[in-house]
């Protein structure tokens, strides 16, 4: 019998990633969900190993710390011989909030995804979510950022749209209250959607490219 073949997932972030919640009380990464998702496919799980490692830095900028983290993340993983094929990435909102420059926040995520892709893994963008506050200049340069996102034209991206996917401000208050916890991170069930929507774009691209023979 042919042994599967291993599917590694690094989930990679700040507190979106990690899953922050109830103020720092609790914590449901999206990780969780999107592992239950994979696992249930049954397509996926018959032949792939499917492991997942979550490495969210609540409060972490992309212009601060996730350039020194990939690369101690990525030493470890090389030196046990374990790469990863995905990483999917969702980072930014700390560095709109601080008034970080669209253009210095897009060069580090570049800088930070060339990492995963140089080893081998492709790169899932997650772009970034809207929040409770609303301000112009704001909500322009979130949008800046993912257009930037959407533009990315390095072999081995894809993107997920979660500003368009995970709204706040249309949102009904009854739907508001079951999904975001404080305007700005999610409840668990949010955290738990999120989770089902990567995993339905991951499957829709593993399974295409099965198909096209590029697996």
């Amino acid at each position: 019998m042919e042994s599967k073949k291993p599917l590694r997932i690094l989930c990679f972030g700040d507190s979106l990633t990690e899953g922050y919640t109830q103020h720092g009380m609790d914590f449901t990464p999206y990780s969780d969900t999107l592992l239950d998702k994979l696992r249930a496919n049954l397509s996926l799980s018959t032949r792939y190993n499917i492991s997942i490692d979550t490495d969210g830095m609540s409060g972490d900028q992309v212009t601060g710390g996730f350039l020194v983290r990939m690369k101690k993340r990525y030493e470890y993983q090389l030196t046990k011989n374990l790469p990863y094929n995905w990483v999917i990435f969702l980072g930014g909102t700390n560095d709109i909030g601080w008034g970080k420059p669209t253009e210095q926040i897009h060069s580090t995520i570049k800088e930070v995804t060339d990492i995963p892709l140089e080893n081998g893994a492709r790169v899932l963008m997650l772009t970034v979510p809207e929040c409770a506050v609303k301000s112009a200049s704001l909500d322009e340069r979130r949008e800046e950022l993912n257009q930037a996102l959407w533009e990315d034209e390095r072999d081995g991206v894809f993107t997920l749209d979660l500003f368009e996917k995970m709204p706040y401000h249309s949102l009904t208050k009854e739907e508001r209250k079951e999904l975001w916890d404080d305007g700005l991170h999610f409840t668990a069930a949010g955290y738990a959607k999120i989770g089902s929507l990567v995993a339905e774009r991951l499957i829709e691209i593993i399974e295409e490219e099965a198909r096209s023979g590029k697996e």
